[in-house]
This record gives C-alpha cells, structure tokens and sequence, in this order.
C-alpha cells in the first residue's frame, strides 16, 4: 500500500498571506470598517481549517481553542471603541492559556540551558512589569496577568521536544508582537505601530502552528511539513 501523501502547506501559505496583507494594507490607509475587521480575522481563521485538517486529539482541541480565542481578540480590538480593549486582553489571554495548557503537557524536563533561558524570560517578564507600573491602575492587574501568562506560554512552547526551536520562536514572536502593542499604546508612539504589531502577530501565529504541524501530526494524514 502507498504511503499516505503529506498534506499540502502550500495553498494555506498562500490565503494567509494575502488576507494578511489586504488587513495590513487597510491598516495603513487608516481605513475601518467592517469589511477591515473581517480581513483582521480572517487569516487566523484560516489557520483553524489548516489544524482541523492535519492535526486530531488533545493537541486539535487546544490549538483551536487557542486560534478561536485570537481570533475573538482580533475583532474586539479592531472594533472602534476603546473599551473594548479589556475585552480583547481577555480574549487573547484565553487563547494563550489554551496554548499555554497544550505545551506543558507535552513539556519535557528543562536542561541547563533551558533554564538559562527560562530565567532571562523570568527578568524580562519583570522588567516589563516594571515598565508598565504607571499605566491606569484599572489595567495594570490585567496587563500584569497578561504579561506572566504569556511568558509561561513561551516557557511552554521551549521545553515542547522538537526537532527544531520553531515553536519558541513563534512564542517570542508573539511577545515581540505584544510588546509593540503595550509600548505604542501606554507609552510612546511607534512608528507605525499598528502595522508593526499586526505584522509580528501574523507571523507567530503561522510560525506556532507550523511548528505544531511538525509535533503533532496526524499520524493518519501524514508526518512534518511539505
């Protein structure tokens, strides 16, 4: 009997880069609407149908969790009213506990060097938190949560066993993305922020996922990417 073929990446490369790009040129324009905030979620979403596909068990259900919480965020703060920024902190605190909840329980034992690593996230989380100590105290409890989960997750996604470091490298993508997000919004303006942050954003989302595609790979539809 042949040997099942490898499920594609190809075409799902493809539609994400483009939904991608349409939002981030919207963005740039300065151009909302609803037409905008489904663009925003759409590549997300297409990362879904690419999980639903290839990947089953325990690892499907936490991934989707993940993805559909980031997607909940993506609309929340593509939405015109600030007060809906707490709610989409939620959301995507959600979905990191969801990716945080699937990577230690595949997490193996760290090593000396890991735990070199583990402590320089340790001291970045604080420093973070040192730096956003004056923000509005109404959101300094949620960004501190924020910020303590989302290193976990990184930590997480480090001790995964892996051929390669491309899961962590997608967690510290998300962190980049997120750091972006807190210093153009509670600090000081950066130069195309938004632009920066999205980009960042789109780019750990497709990195966890095709990194988890190499880990936990229907063993029925395939193994490793193509």
């Amino acid at each position: 009997m042949a040997p099942r073929k490898t499920p594609s990446l190809h075409g799902f490369t493809i539609e994400y880069v483009a939904a991608g790009a349409a939002f981030l040129v919207l963005m740039a324009l300065d151009r909302g609407g609803l037409v905008r905030t489904v663009l925003k979620a759409l590549p997300v979403s297409i990362l879904i149908v690419l999980v639903l596909r290839d990947i089953r068990g325990f690892p499907s259900i936490f991934l989707t969790g993940a993805l559909i919480g980031s997607v909940c965020g993506d609309v929340l703060l593509d939405l015109p009213y600030t007060g809906f920024f707490i709610y989409g902190l939620a959301a995507f605190l959600i979905a990191h506990l969801f990716y945080t909840s699937l990577f230690f329980r595949f997490a193996k034992r760290p090593g000396a060097a890991d735990m070199a690593v583990i402590a320089g996230l340790a001291l970045f989380a604080g420093l973070m938190i040192w730096i956003f100590r004056g923000i509005d105290p109404n959101l300094l409890g949620p960004v501190v949560l924020y910020i303590v989960v989302i290193i976990t997750m990184s930590i997480g996604a480090l001790l995964v066993p892996s051929t390669n470091r491309l899961l962590f490298y997608g967690a510290l993508l998300f962190i980049a993305s997120d750091v972006v997000l807190a210093v153009n919004k509670f600090l000081v303006a950066v130069p195309y922020g938004r632009v920066v942050n999205i980009s960042l954003y789109f780019l750990a989302q497709f990195t966890i996922v095709a990194a988890a595609r190499t880990v936990w790979m229907d063993k029925e539809t395939g193994k490793g990417t193509s």
